[in-house]
């Protein structure tokens, strides 16, 4: 695989809040780290950390700013959100308080990879300030049981992977997780359209203003999820789809999924 690293966008979501979206991963996909800054100018809290080699891309722009990263906010322990917290070990880490079992396949998904436990665990509710910045955490599994969704300033609501699109911003397919579950991805995504929020943002992709466009996009997930469960994944993919099959990136997630239908 090419290095693409160096691909890299930066967007400005919000003053003092950045999405640093690399075109490829170590996975071949889209993915991001998200940067609040502090209003002195001095300090981070990063959301979901990529894979290390992109972490450290996102430290050395900060650092070459003054920025120290403080705090890590994890959306769920899978590879491509956490294998680079070896890069802010000095960091205070938060996660979801069912970390332990993603935890654990981590260290087997990425064998080559290191994994920091986190510091402080995240349960439904709970909020944290930082700056001017309140985040409000909330638990959404179906993708892994230990996902949790940040609300920030009531404005910006982080999703992790409870939608995720292609390089060219092609929606894909949901991926349910080992931990994951149809129901449960569900009844997150139910629970997303019930929101107050602005700015959409997940962690393969740019970021949604439109309500429209996002409703539109959920109820896409939502019809699949709810053909495959209903018929127990005896239809055919393309049955299941709102759209034409080639309308979706990584249908090959689909086999995968129907591992985990009935959890």
């Amino acid at each position: 695989m090419s290095d693409r690293s160096d691909e890299l966008e930066k967007i400005k979501i919000r003053d003092n809040l950045f999405q640093y979206l690399f075109k490829e991963d170590d996975n071949g996909e889209p993915n991001s780290l998200f940067v609040c800054i502090d209003d002195a100018g001095k300090k981070a809290l990063i959301l979901d950390t990529a894979f290390e080699r992109l972490a450290e891309i996102v430290k050395k722009d900060l650092e070459g700013q003054g920025i120290q990263p403080e705090i890590v906010v994890l959306s769920h322990y899978h590879p491509d959100h956490a294998a680079g917290t070896p890069v802010f070990k000095d960091c205070r880490i938060y996660a979801s308080e069912f970390y332990e079992d993603n935890y654990g396949n981590c260290q087997r998904w990425n064998p080559n990879s290191t994994f920091i436990p986190p510091t402080d665990l995240i349960k439904d509710g709970d909020s944290l300030t930082f700056g001017s910045f309140q985040l409000k955490f909330f638990h959404v599994p179906g993708h892994s049981h230990c996902s949790v969704l940040t609300l920030i300033n009531e404005d910006v609501l982080y999703i992790g992977d409870l939608l995720m699109f292609s390089e060219n911003d092609t929606l894909s397919l949901p991926y349910i997780s080992m931990g994951g579950s149809f129901k449960e991805h569900i009844q997150s995504l139910e629970k997303i359209k019930t929101m107050d929020y602005n700015i959409l943002v997940c962690a393969h992709g740019h970021f949604l203003t439109d309500k429209g466009k996002i409703t539109e996009t959920i109820d896409d997930w939502l019809y699949y999820l709810n053909r495959v469960m209903d018929s127990m994944g005896t239809l055919p993919l393309a049955v299941c789809l709102k759209n034409d099959i080639a309308a979706y990136a990584h249908t090959e997630y689909h086999d995968n999924n129907l591992m985990y239908l009935m959890i």
